[in-house]
């Protein structure tokens, strides 16, 4: 399988990889998310997405993971139960109407003690285990849902989400606060003070949202730092629950640039180690750590 195709197809955007001798040659971003497509016309919009790479009369194996395999997906997936091995991680290989190419969809991981699940997340986690695959510690994948997960040499023992982005969205943009919130940059002092705030008094969470509007007709000190008093309000909340995954211990963080940083920012003097890596590159790792599965 010298040439084949990667793809992490989410629920707000395609990506893939034509990889040819461990080397990418080609690569498809878009905005064709699974929330936008009708179940119907999955295969039709992916075939119109990868077509460039696909030949008549010639057959390559398209190695997929992330919301295409969930229920409301392509085809779905069954959960692997933690505590499990990326290495034996399970797949489903359904059968395609374009001759073209054969799919394997990954599966994503559930827990049952403390429900929790993640669909692609693990195939990051599994690409910081193609290059360290003796690591032991926490892994964090910050986000619209972020997620904790305590690994052990390929392992995942157990792991947490929390709705951090998400609850972000939903307050400045859909509560008194949206007048406040209005730009995209971070005070990384101020969002530092903000997480120690919620840190050392969760309690005053509801009282110290609502004085960020008060504060803003009162003194209006810009909105830099308001969009970093809320971000630090909420990421504080985030740490106090995750915990056990953070204090003295080695992590690693999974992300964007700009969110990889900010945590790093915080957590650099309450952690023991810190590494830091980017999703996209974790992804496309992850898919050949699972390739070689298949392989042997």
């Amino acid at each position: 399988m010298n040439k084949w195709i990667a793809v992490d197809w989410g629920t707000s955007s395609f990506r893939a990889y034509l990889v040819q001798n461990n080397q990418v040659i080609d690569n498809i971003i878009s905005k064709d998310g699974m929330k936008f497509i009708k179940q119907i016309d999955f295969e039709t919009i992916f075939i119109k997405l990868i077509e460039k790479w696909l030949i008549k009369g010639q057959l390559i194996q398209v190695l997929a993971s992330g919301m295409l395999g969930a229920r409301q997906g392509w085809f779905e997936a069954p959960y692997e139960i933690a505590p499990c091995n990326l290495k034996n991680i399970k797949f489903i290989s359904p059968i395609v109407n374009d001759q073209r190419f054969t799919l394997k969809i990954f599966s994503g991981i559930s827990q049952i003690s403390e429900p929790d699940v993640m669909r692609g997340e693990e195939t990051q986690v599994a690409g910081f285990f193609y290059d360290n695959p003796s690591f032991k510690g926490s892994i964090c994948l910050p986000g619209t849902h972020s997620k904790w997960i305590k690994v052990d040499n390929s392992y995942i023992e157990k792991f947490k989400t929390f709705m951090t982005g998400e609850l972000f969205e939903v307050i400045s943009k859909y509560t008194v606060l949206k007048h406040s919130i209005l730009s995209e940059d971070i005070d990384k002092n101020e969002f530092v003070k903000s997480v120690d705030i919620i840190l050392k008094n969760p309690e005053n969470i509801g009282s110290a949202l609502f004085q960020l509007r008060a504060d803003d007709l009162i003194n209006s000190q810009g909105n830099i730092i308001y969009q970093s008093r809320l971000s630090g309000y909420l990421l504080g909340l985030e740490l106090l629950g995750s915990a056990e995954f953070w204090e003295n211990k080695n992590i690693v963080l999974i992300g964007n640039k700009v969110l990889v940083e900010l945590y790093s920012f915080v957590l650099k003097n309450k952690v023991t180690s810190i590494k830091e890596c980017i999703s996209d590159e974790m992804v496309l790792k992850g898919l050949k750590l699972f390739k070689d599965k298949i392989i042997n």
